[in-house]
């Protein structure tokens, strides 16, 4: 988008979500890209619940043919090593940023109706396979949320961790130029406070979810 003008309903709205999710404030990052996030999880999940055959992702999803690891303990273990990797590659996305968008961002936003459909399919790894109906309820009793929202928070907290940047667009045919190391990284105290805080949620959120499928599985 050749500093892009953006004309339209569309293009107004594009213009300030990307405002908010790419601001100055740390916490403004978060909450906006936490609102994007959640907004196409829950859409993805209410219409793959609606319009989705049952199971139709359980091929696909890597954790389903796991099985149970044995104990809380190991099971914890897994899932949080499957989520730190998971961060990781969000971080290591966030080393390359188009315009003013960090491939981290790009990836919470493309996994999360991906997440949303497993939910609305009952294509979890463990359980029934029944379908997880739509409700505020099923958002406080599983982990799901809360492990999206501690890797949103790890993402937003490490958006400065950019090498190489696409000044303009079009986004698919302009080349990304390196215009920083990692020796130029750095980042605020409340950025620090994030990324430690959103890994803390994630360990908390995994031992919930290890409990949960000991439950069913053990």
């Amino acid at each position: 988008m050749a500093a892009s003008n953006p004309t339209g309903p569309i293009g107004r709205v594009s213009k300030r979500i990307g405002r908010y999710v790419n601001h100055d404030d740390v916490l403004v990052r978060f909450v906006s890209l936490w609102i994007v996030v959640a907004s196409v999880f829950t859409a993805a999940w209410i219409l793959s619940y609606l319009f989705f055959p049952q199971g139709l992702l359980r091929g696909g999803n890597p954790g389903a043919s796991t099985g149970y690891a044995g104990s809380i303990t190991r099971e914890f273990l897994w899932l949080f090593g499957w989520n730190v990797g998971v961060s990781l590659i969000a971080i290591g996305a966030n080393t390359l940023r188009s315009v003013n968008t960090p491939m981290g961002y790009v990836i919470e936003v493309v996994q999360a109706p991906w997440y949303g459909a497993v939910w609305g399919t009952g294509s979890l790894a463990i359980g029934t396979g029944a379908r997880i109906v739509p409700s505020l309820t099923v958002l406080v009793e599983r982990s799901g949320p809360m492990e999206i929202t501690a890797i949103v928070a790890i993402v937003v907290a490490t958006r400065g961790v950019m090498i190489w940047h696409q000044p303009s667009g079009p986004r698919w045919r302009e080349e990304f130029d390196r215009v920083q190391s990692p020796s130029d990284w750095s980042l605020t105290q409340r950025e620090w406070a994030l990324l430690i805080g959103g890994y803390l949620l994630l360990a908390v959120a995994c031992y919930r979810e290890a409990v949960a499928i000991a439950q069913i599985a053990g």
